[in-house]
């Protein structure tokens, strides 16, 4: 590069005057994207999409493997998740209820979580 302060300085502020022609471009772009949409939401949506490089999931069925059966039916789907959220859950409580000493192990979980959760949450906004 040069040592040409002149030319660098020139340089900088081409730099700047077409980072700012492009911004207004993609921003000119967007605008009349939404514009001329029927629903502008969508559209907006579509273009943060774009932008964040994150698309729609594929559309086909999610497969599991239960013991070796490859399935998509989507009853066994849900009962399998269920089974299984269900019965590590339990078994986590047992855990901690049998490494945990304390007044918790002598109450269920259920009595501790309705004493650890008495007031009110935060209004979300």
């Amino acid at each position: 590069m040069s040592n040409n302060f002149v030319l660098k300085n020139f340089y900088k502020k081409y730099c700047k005057i077409l980072t700012s022609t492009i911004q207004l471009a993609k921003k000119l772009h967007y605008n009349e994207l939404i514009s001329q949409s029927e629903n502008e939401t969508k559209a907006a949506w579509n273009i943060i999409k774009s932008l964040t490089n994150k698309r729609a999931e594929s559309s086909e069925e999610p497969v599991l493997n239960i013991e070796g059966t490859l399935t998509k039916n989507p009853q066994i789907l849900a009962e399998n998740f269920n089974d299984y959220f269900s019965n590590n859950v339990e078994e986590l409580v047992t855990k901690i209820i049998k490494q945990d000493n304390s007044d918790l192990s002598k109450q269920s979980y259920k009595q501790y979580l309705v004493n650890a959760f008495k007031q009110p949450f935060a209004p979300i906004n």
